[in-house]
């Protein structure tokens, strides 16, 4: 019995560490997407997580809110940061600093 409980217990970290990795991915390319638009140049290909909260929504409901952080620059010389977060596994908001 208690090797059945170690298995669901290493199975159920497996499938939350491909979850996180699967939000991580989304938000990555939501600042792709962001970058593309803005004609600016996403640099170091990543996303990093920043901080995560609850939040109330704008029906009242308490959420679960990640925040990543990208850098992006406009000539390659000066970096600017950008935060998309995510609800889920989908974007909410992207911002981008003034360039």
């Amino acid at each position: 019995m208690s090797n059945l409980l170690v298995i669901l217990f290493i199975a159920l970290g497996v499938g939350f560490w491909v979850y996180i990795r699967r939000v991580q991915e989304s938000a990555y390319k939501a600042a792709q997407k962001a970058c593309q638009e803005a004609a600016v140049q996403n640099l170091d290909g990543y996303v990093a997580l920043k901080k995560m909260y609850f939040d109330k929504g704008d029906d009242g409901k308490l959420r679960f809110l990640r925040r990543y952080q990208f850098e992006f620059a406009t000539d390659g010389a000066q970096r600017f940061q950008g935060y998309i977060v995510m609800q889920g596994k989908w974007p909410v908001i992207v911002e981008m600093e003034s360039v």
